[in-house]
C-alpha cells in the first residue's frame, strides 16, 4: 500500500481540474512551502513559486490580523487574489498556521477550485507537520523578513547593526530586550520604506 503525503493528497484532488498552473501547502509563519505540485516548464517558474507561497503567507498573518480587529476571535479563512489572467486562492487550514494556495488561470472555475480546496483541507489536515513548540524570537521574525523583502538580503544583517548600533551576532540570535526590539523594528521598516511591518510586537 502506497504511503499517503501531503503532496499525494494534492495530486489526487487536483486530478482534471482545467487551467491548474500549481498547488502548493505553506506554513504562514514563515513562508514555507511543506508541499507543493507544479505544471511549469522552468526554475525560473519554480522560484517564482517559492516566493508566491512566501508572500501568501505574509498576506494570510497580516489578514488574520486585520480580521482580529473587528472580531478578537476571528481568524483568516479565505482569499482571492490575481489578475485579469491569472487567480490565486488561498485557504488556511482551521486552527493552524498552514493554508493551501492554488495558482490557476482565470478559466478555471471558482466553484470547482473551492471544491478541490475543502477535500484538500480535510484529507491533508492529518498529514501536516507538527508546528514547532520553540517558536520564532519577534526579533528573528523581524530579521527574517528583512531578509525576504530587502533588495540586498545578503547585507541585511550589516546593515541593520550599522542602522541600530547593536552587535550583528545578536541580532541574529534575536536575544533582544523591549526597547532594542523598538529600534530594530524602526530600523527595518526604514529599511524597507514601511511604516508599519506584519510582525506583531510584544505587548
Amino acid at each position: 500500500m502506497a504511503i499517503r503525503t501531503l503532496s499525494s493528497v494534492i495530486e489526487q484532488h487536483i486530478a482534471g481540474l482545467p487551467g491548474l498552473i500549481a498547488v502548493l501547502i505553506g506554513r504562514a509563519t514563515d513562508g514555507t512551502t511543506v508541499a507543493k505540485v507544479t505544471y511549469v516548464s522552468d526554475s525560473q517558474e519554480e522560484q517564482a513559486l517559492e516566493r508566491l507561497g512566501t508572500y501568501a503567507g505574509d498576506l494570510v498573518q497580516a489578514n488574520s490580523r486585520l480580521c482580529q480587529l473587528v472580531s478578537s476571535d476571528q481568524e483568516a479563512d479565505y482569499l482571492l487574489a490575481g489578475t485579469s489572467a491569472l487567480r490565486v486562492v488561498i485557504k488556511a487550514f482551521p486552527k493552524s498556521p498552514y493554508f493551501v494556495l492554488l495558482l490557476t488561470r482565470s478559466i478555471t472555475d471558482l466553484r470547482a477550485i473551492s471544491e478541490r480546496i475543502k477535500a484538500i483541507l480535510i484529507d491533508g489536515k492529518p498529514l501536516l507537520p507538527p508546528v514547532q513548540d520553540s517558536t520564532m524570537s519577534v526579533a528573528q521574525a523581524l530579521m527574517d523578513y528583512a531578509k525576504r523583502y530587502a533588495p540586498d538580503p545578503n547585507f541585511v544583517a550589516l546593515r541593520l547593526s550599522l542602522k541600530t548600533g547593536l552587535d550583528r551576532n545578536r541580532l541574529e540570535k534575536g536575544a533582544l530586550s523591549r526597547q532594542e526590539l523598538r529600534i530594530l523594528y524602526k530600523a527595518v521598516a526604514d529599511l524597507l520604506g514601511r511604516e508599519r511591518l506584519p510582525i506583531a510586537m510584544p505587548a
